[in-house]
């Protein structure tokens, strides 16, 4: 029986033949420039990276982001990510090359390009679109394939995120010399997801290697459980789901924080900044935080945080939508 992933390589070769026909790697290959954005150095450079994911469909979830606009996604993913994914597969993800200079013209990170490549012709393309990294599948590739791709790759001063998925593969890609893992907890064989890949093949990688943990991340108590083992993460579903993007990012990268007792718009607006998710607004007049009314719309106006707000009489918060 064909797996998942192996009818997805080969409906990717038929593609990649038909657009070789389309654009021809001879028509746009003088004008394709070496990437200026540092793929390598923008997740080493961060504490924890995130690699936010722009992505509309998938073949397990099917349509995820029914209102899938690339640009306003990148206006929100420039305040967080360490670098953006794109799918540009067509296919099964509803992806194409076409979003890769709308994000890039946007957000000024490394776009990383995310797809099933197999020919060098789909990095020049890549790169015509203002991709600065790709993807190299080592459940897809052999060696010789990997080392093809990725020394095209790098000749056009793109970084290569070398995905594995079982141990087997993690051994390769030490041998290959990979600089960035991302080791994908979902099978692509079956579509299963694993978060023990990432605990069980991250300590095996060494430390000169940045991994990525893959697939499977859905809130930020995964996050800081699985940063013990890995030096970043690659996040698309989670986010891709929600109607309040802004929101879902910070739920997931920086976690449920409230803080209590806002008297000023000016510390709405800090502790927003700071990554607070809700505010909190105290109306008890024997507390030295109560504020009236007029302060609360102050309060309320000055950032979009859901308020939660505590009254007389009562132990408890209630909490609310923003003014």
């Amino acid at each position: 029986m064909q797996t998942v992933l192996a009818k997805i390589v080969a409906d990717k070769a038929i593609w990649v033949e038909a657009r070789k026909q389309q654009q021809p790697l001879a028509s746009f290959q003088n004008e394709v420039q070496p990437s200026t954005r540092h793929f390598y150095d923008a997740l080493q450079g961060a504490r924890t990276a995130f690699i936010l994911e722009c992505k509309k469909a998938s073949p397990s979830k099917g349509v995820i982001r029914d209102d899938f606009d690339p640009a306003r996604i990148a206006a929100i993913y420039k305040h967080y990510a360490s670098a953006i994914s794109v799918l540009t597969d067509e296919k099964y993800f509803q992806g194409s090359f076409n979003f890769l200079p709308i994000v890039s013209q946007i957000a000024p990170q490394p776009i990383l390009c995310k797809d099933f490549i197999i020919d060098p012709y789909q990095i020049y393309l890549a790169r015509y679109y203002q991709a600065d990294a790709c993807l190299l599948m080592l459940s897809v590739l052999d060696d010789d394939q990997y080392r093809q791709l990725a020394a095209v790759a790098h000749s056009l001063e793109m970084g290569v995120l070398t995905e594995v998925s079982n141990e087997e593969e993690q051994e390769r890609a030490i041998a290959l010399g990979a600089k960035v893992v991302g080791i994908n907890n979902r099978d692509l064989r079956d579509l299963s997801i694993d978060l023990n890949r990432t605990r069980e093949l991250a300590p095996k990688l060494g430390h000169n290697v940045t991994v990525i943990s893959e697939s499977g991340i859905n809130t930020y108590a995964q996050v800081r459980e699985l940063s013990h083992f890995a030096n970043g993460f690659l996040i698309g579903s989670a986010l891709m789901a929600h109607d309040d993007l802004h929101a879902a990012v910070r739920r997931v990268l920086l976690g449920e924080n409230k803080v209590c007792g806002l008297t000023r718009g000016q510390d709405a607006k800090a502790a927003y900044d700071a990554g607070a998710i809700y505010g909190g607004l105290i109306f008890v007049a024997t507390s030295p935080r109560c504020v009236n009314v007029e302060q609360a719309q102050e309060v309320m106006a000055a950032a979009p945080l859901p308020v939660c707000w505590r009254v007389p009489q009562s132990r408890y918060c209630r909490c609310g939508g923003q003014s």
